[in-house]
């Protein structure tokens, strides 16, 4: 889910920077940044694969800023889905590339489960973390994507999830029912905040400090924890690329 990979970008505890990876197409240049952007967002995505394998492929210059700190940068997605055929054979060196880089990645892939998904970055995350509500129909969704990508990352890449507070079920169901695998936080259901993020609506006042933020952030700190600690242990959990995925 981009609305929850963006949040999650924003609080980062480090440098870090937002791939959009979801074969469907981009969301946040139209989005999040319509009013927000200044000057030209360059190539890209699709830049960026294109130039791979020529002399000094640098990601920052196929990157912008996401906040005034220049700490959030965003590698915008592709516009028109039909050049996701393009980026089939590329994932895989594109995932080298986002383990060379000093910052930590979020790849965003979008929905789980179709011949599009992006395995090649899949298979060389440190992290994958699911994102659905806690309905009987999310859950029933995610069932069988999850089954066919735990089976494909054959269980070397770890997996969680991240509820948002929307539906009956609480975090411990929705584990139980999906393979046991661990919720790694509840973000609050919060449409107000989340268009923002999503469509680029006018922030509330209090909007830097809302409780979607907040909740993220925790989220990032978990996360990176996880990944520095497979540095240190390796039999318990991977570092350096973060990937987003979803189960809608």
């Amino acid at each position: 889910m981009t609305t929850t990979a963006l949040a999650l970008a924003l609080g980062w505890p480090r440098e870090v920077m937002l791939a959009e990876c979801d074969p469907a197409g981009r969301r946040i240049l139209p989005g999040y940044l319509a009013e927000r952007l200044d000057g030209s967002p360059g190539p890209g995505l699709l830049g960026l694969a294109t130039a791979l394998g020529g002399q000094d492929t640098r990601m920052e210059d196929y990157t912008i800023p996401l906040a005034e700190s220049g700490r959030v940068r965003l590698l915008h997605g592709i516009r028109d889905p039909r050049h996701a055929a393009q980026l089939a054979r590329l994932w895989q060196p594109l995932a080298g590339l986002f383990t060379e880089s000093e910052a930590d990645v979020i790849a965003d892939v979008g929905r789980v489960g179709s011949p599009d998904t992006p395995m090649g970055l899949l298979a060389d995350a440190d992290l994958v973390v699911m994102v659905l509500r806690g309905t009987l129909a999310q859950v029933d969704a995610a069932q069988p994507r999850l089954d066919a990508l735990l089976s494909a990352l054959n269980w070397r890449v770890p997996v969680a999830l991240c509820l948002i507070q929307s539906g009956r079920y609480s975090a411990a169901e929705v584990g139980r029912a999906l393979f046991e695998l661990p919720v790694l936080a509840e973000l609050p259901h919060a449409p107000t905040d989340a268009n923002v993020l999503s469509d680029g609506a006018r922030p509330r006042m209090a909007f830097r400090t809302c409780l979607l933020l907040r909740t993220a952030g925790n989220l990032g700190h978990q996360m990176r924890k996880l990944v520095e600690e497979r540095a240190f242990h390796p039999e318990t959990l991977p570092a350096h690329i973060v990937s987003s995925g979803e189960a809608r």
